[in-house]
């Protein structure tokens, strides 16, 4: 009989609308987000299948994911890299970043590639709140990181009649619309 030891999560990271996060207990380079109302792990595998799918397209831009669900004294959890920076801190949400740094071009550059790689393979995202990207500091280097896969292909309905469900052009001009307020505010000129 397969025994499955269940980890016990006390090291807390951050609370987002759906889930908290918390690091790993046995594996300081990852982290394990659990639901933090409801205990459905189809979200968590929703999030796992559209990580596998995206993956080649905007990998770069995403902390790794274990493809399996670890179980957790707070329900399921799902495994992803813990982005940490040359100090050992915790990366910083983008949001976090910008109190402190200014969003220089080479940042700016990683989130007009990352745009352009949604845009260009109709990965439809709608949440880009601050907060769901993380800036890692590596060797002195800012890398971009995008830790919220939710959204992904029509999360929540945006139209009436959920029209972008079937019309990937109306979702892609939603996408688009967000990520231009989301430039905007990061003062991202594009045309």
């Amino acid at each position: 009989m397969l025994m499955i030891k269940m980890l016990t999560l006390t090291n807390f990271i951050a609370k987002g609308a759906t889930r908290i996060c918390f690091e790993h207990p046995n594996d300081a380079e990852k982290c394990i987000k659990v639901m933090a109302r409801f205990k459905d792990e189809h979200l968590l595998k929703r999030e796992i299948k559209t990580y596998l799918n995206i993956k080649y397209y905007v990998g770069d831009y995403l902390p790794g994911y274990e493809i399996e669900l670890a179980e957790t004294n707070l329900g399921k959890g799902l495994v992803c890299e813990l982005l940490r920076d040359d100090n050992g801190a915790f990366s910083k949400p983008l949001e976090d970043y910008m109190k402190d740094h200014q969003i220089g071009d080479e940042l700016k550059g990683q989130m007009c590639n990352f745009a352009y790689n949604l845009v260009e393979h109709d990965i439809i995202f709608y949440d880009f709140n601050l907060r769901n990207f993380i800036v890692q500091i590596r060797n002195g280097m800012e890398r971009l990181y995008y830790v919220d896969l939710k959204s992904y292909d029509n999360y929540k309905p945006m139209t009436f009649l959920r029209l972008e469900k079937v019309i990937t052009p109306l979702a892609k001009r939603i996408m688009v619309r967000r990520l231009k307020r989301l430039f905007a505010i990061l003062n991202i000129n594009v045309k």
